[in-house]
């Protein structure tokens, strides 16, 4: 603090020497005046002082016989004064502040926090549609609207937050942890005059669990795609054992269904891979708002090179996001080379690749019962083919369309 309002009245570094610059340190303190900094060599002395007591030192200066020297000016009266006389440097300082007053007011920034199945894309393409882009002034944008239509916009998210930080829009948002639960739920409002659950693949029923509607199927029947496993339509009977009328009902249950499916994968002996030279050429770049600067401007003149992009957001006093990035490019050549895997090679690679594609439909809910494949060598290169035993939940929600003749309304 001490250091702050010295630098707002301002202060000199002087040099003391003459006959008594002793006293002349005792006088300055006898009257108040506060020296600091003090070191001395060969009779010379150097200090600071504030700017208002160095104009006090007059009388000092001729009691003691002593001579004074400024060796060094500090503060902002001495700012003021040099930059009187730099008028372009003055209005540079205005024009900058103006800018950084007036970019305050838009949105240079836009993040996404804990979003996993909606991509950044879609997100975007949703600000956007809303009119939110970079460039929106802060003073146009509803967040609580924005909120509201989000999550009117994507189901699957729970819960919302849109925070306005400086230039930067932070959407954080939290997804259902079990979508499959509420996409039945959602189904089962939808069909509210009753749906039908339907075999979406031919196959055998490995399980059924019925929780809602009536079964058509039990486990080890044969299906053909189409067909009604749950029907939405339930009975209510008489007395007499016969049919009064017909309840619809949205069908829910777990059904399991048991089918073979083809798989063929290839693996060609021939391929290309890329044999680097070394050779790198960088390029720096700015992007200001959607269009990008790059310099030098000469260009990549390798024939074949990938290209590695670093690029950063400028941001001011860490708040103020602004429409320009700053970054390099560097282009790295390579030669295409033809070379030709070895039998054992390709087998390998083969493998790898079904085992990555079992990864998959494992992924995706499918349980592998039996695999039935096998590796076969081609001229040109190596193939699996065979079957796979499988097991999947495979059954749609459909809109109930056949009534029995034993309804109400038919029978009327």
């Amino acid at each position: 603090m001490i250091g702050i309002i010295r630098w707002l009245k301002g202060f000199v570094k002087i040099r003391v020497w003459g006959y008594a610059p002793e006293r002349f340190m005792n006088l300055c303190t006898n009257r108040g005046i506060v020296l600091w900094g003090l070191s001395g060599s060969g009779g010379c002395y150097t200090m600071f002082l504030c700017l208002s007591d160095y104009f006090a030192l007059r009388d000092i200066v001729k009691k003691t016989k002593t001579r004074v020297a400024v060796l060094e000016r500090h503060g902002l009266p001495f700012f003021m004064r040099d930059a009187g006389r730099r008028k372009t440097f003055l209005a540079g300082i205005l024009c900058c502040f103006l800018f950084l007053t007036v970019m305050s007011r838009f949105v240079w920034a836009i993040e996404f926090v804990g979003n996993e199945r909606i991509t950044d894309d879609e997100l975007t393409d949703f600000l956007n549609g809303r009119g939110v882009d970079y460039g929106t002034r802060k003073s146009a944008l509803d967040i609580e609207a924005l909120e509201d239509a989000l999550r009117e916009t994507f189901p699957q998210v729970t819960w919302t937050s849109m925070r306005l930080d400086g230039c930067r829009i932070t959407v954080q948002i939290k997804e259902n942890e079990l979508p499959a639960q509420e996409e039945q739920e959602a189904d089962a409002a939808r069909f509210s005059d009753g749906a039908d659950l339907v075999a979406v693949r031919s196959g055998v029923i490995a399980s059924i669990l019925t929780r809602s509607g009536v079964p058509q199927v039990k486990a080890g029947d044969s299906v053909e795609k189409g067909d009604v496993l749950i029907s939405g339509l339930v009975p209510v009977m008489n007395d007499d054992g016969t049919v009064r009328e017909w309840q619809r009902t949205a069908a829910d249950g777990d059904i399991v269904l048991e089918y073979e499916r083809d798989v063929s994968l290839k693996q060609d002996f021939s391929y290309t891979y890329k044999n680097y030279t070394g050779r790198e050429k960088r390029f720096h770049f700015f992007t200001l708002f959607d269009r990008r600067y790059v310099f030098p401007f000469t260009g990549c003149r390798f024939v074949k090179y990938d290209e590695v992009i670093q690029q950063e957001r400028v941001r001011l006093l860490g708040q103020i996001d602004l429409p320009l990035s700053a970054g390099s490019i560097v282009c790295r050549e390579y030669l295409p080379v033809d070379a030709v895997y070895d039998e054992e090679s390709a087998k390998r690679l083969l493998e790898a690749a079904f085992q990555k594609f079992i990864a998959g439909l494992e992924e995706k809910g499918v349980h592998i019962i039996q695999k039935d494949v096998k590796i076969g060598k081609r001229e040109d290169a190596m193939l699996l083919r065979g079957q796979l035993t499988v097991q999947q939940e495979a059954a749609v929600l459909r809109p109930v369309t056949a009534v029995p003749e034993t309804e109400p309304e038919a029978a009327q």
